[in-house]
């Protein structure tokens, strides 16, 4: 029963609680990049930030709270485990920690957000693109070389007051992906309410005629730092729910980090491009695309790579899927670049009263003026 149970988790519930993750990431790089038009190739800066301040804060809070001694980094593998205990004992105290884990990775995301859009938002798109990759890599290299801050590059735990709130056996894995479900619709909505909105036009005015759009009297500089705040609030949010179902904090460069370039930047403009930019169903779509990818050649090399890996030991396996996914970019680029699911016009007003002044263009004259006698 158990070994069943565990293959039902790691064939369900990981995967979905993965796509929940990137749904929200993806989400807030259509925000960027979509609908504002900023190429933030720096987003696992914001999304590393929240999640490993948030933890990292939250370690250190409990070990205060609850008065224990020792070396917080040498002692962390008894530390987290007492912690753990202690929150799965006492709920409230578990939720007062997850709301403080999420208002701090909200706030240190936007923070990171104000710092790399000061100097930056004024630059050109790929200058900016640029700003923001280095500032990913420098955060993910201050992380390992700065010791007190993880442990450096052995890395530290978080606490998971989400699983504590789980008490029976599978219970917690369930729970934490009814709370990512939760947190994942919520910023859909929020998305796609901004994307409705006039600011949701307004961005894309900015985006495609920046020149129109201040003749207009719009603040462009200030309309692409608010949506970089805003996306990077909600990537640190992302950081920090990730943390939930992996709760070790390895800093790095490399794809074994807990937050890399390729899962935190490359593959959620993947989703973008794959579903459509500008369009939330088109990044809903893309994330399950991504994922069923994901997925299958996870199993595959699970079940198959003993036998392949002498035939793809030049390339190695891990590197495949990474190669398929930019085949298939490259294909949609190609064949079909505005995504899965195309950007649609929002109208701004009824579809009816749309028909009803092209029918009164289309009128003959002769028919207007017979019109305006009956009338």
């Amino acid at each position: 029963m158990a070994a069943e149970l565990s293959f039902i988790l790691s064939i369900l519930i990981f995967p979905a609680e993965l796509f929940c993750f990137l749904l929200i990431v993806s989400l807030t790089v259509n925000l960027e990049f979509g609908y504002a038009g900023i190429p933030n190739f720096g987003k696992v800066l914001f999304v590393a930030g929240g999640g490993y301040l948030a933890g990292s804060l939250a370690y250190r809070l409990m070990v205060y709270v609850m008065n224990l001694k020792g070396d917080i980094f040498a002692y962390q593998a008894l530390f987290i485990g007492e912690i753990d205990t202690h929150l799965a004992q006492y709920p409230l105290e578990a939720i007062e920690l997850v709301l403080f884990m999420v208002v701090v990775a909200a706030a240190t995301g936007a923070l990171f957000g104000f710092l790399a859009s000061y100097p930056a938002i004024k630059l050109r798109e790929d200058y900016l693109g640029m700003l923001l990759l280095a500032a990913g890599e420098f955060f993910n290299i201050f992380s390992v070389a700065y010791t007190p801050f993880l442990g450096g590059s052995l890395g530290s735990f978080a606490p998971d007051p989400i699983a504590a709130l789980g008490t029976d056996a599978g219970d917690s894995d369930l729970f934490i992906l009814v709370v990512l479900a939760v947190f994942a619709v919520l910023i859909y909505i929020y998305s796609e309410r901004i994307g409705r909105a006039p600011l949701g036009r307004t961005l894309r005015a900015v985006r495609d005629n920046e020149t129109a759009s201040e003749a207009l009297g719009k603040d462009n500089v200030a309309l692409r730092r608010n949506a970089l705040l805003v996306g990077s609030a909600l990537a640190g949010i992302a950081g920090v729910l990730y943390l939930s179902f992996v709760p070790l904090m390895s800093p790095g460069t490399t794809t074994e980090a807990t937050f890399n370039r390729v899962t935190d930047t490359f593959i959620p403009f993947v989703i973008v491009i794959i579903g459509g930019a500008a369009n939330n169903r088109g990044v809903l779509v893309g994330s399950f695309v991504y994922l069923l990818i994901y997925n299958a050649f996870s199993q595959i090399t699970t079940y198959l790579g003993p036998s392949l890996s002498g035939t793809l030991g030049l390339f190695g396996l891990n590197n495949i899927e990474f190669i398929l996914i930019g085949v298939l970019v490259i294909a949609i680029l190609l064949r079909r670049p505005q995504g899965m699911i195309p950007e649609k016009a929002t109208l701004t007003i009824k579809r009816s009263k749309l028909r009803e002044m092209a029918s009164s263009l289309l009128k003959k004259p002769e028919d207007k003026k017979q019109a305006t006698e009956k009338g």
